[in-house]
């Protein structure tokens, strides 16, 4: 399994608990950062995945790296 690549610029946070139950998380982009991390990769896509942190009390965004297996 590769190492995992985060998402640098981006701030993956649980609604606040008064919002509406179709928002489902609010994300922050400090544009600098983003436009950086974004020049630094190849290709077209950039696929994320928001997780959840073990403690439970935090989000982040990683880089899905899955490929379809030929064959």
């Amino acid at each position: 399994m590769a190492d995992a690549e985060f998402v640098n610029g981006m701030i993956f946070k649980a609604p606040h608990e008064n919002a509406p139950d179709f928002v489902k998380m609010n994300i922050s982009i400090k544009r600098e950062e983003l436009i950086e991390w974004l020049s630094g990769r190849d290709g077209d896509w950039v696929n994320l995945q928001v997780k959840e942190a073990k403690s439970g009390d935090k989000f982040y965004g990683q880089v899905d790296t899955w490929e379809k297996k030929e064959g």
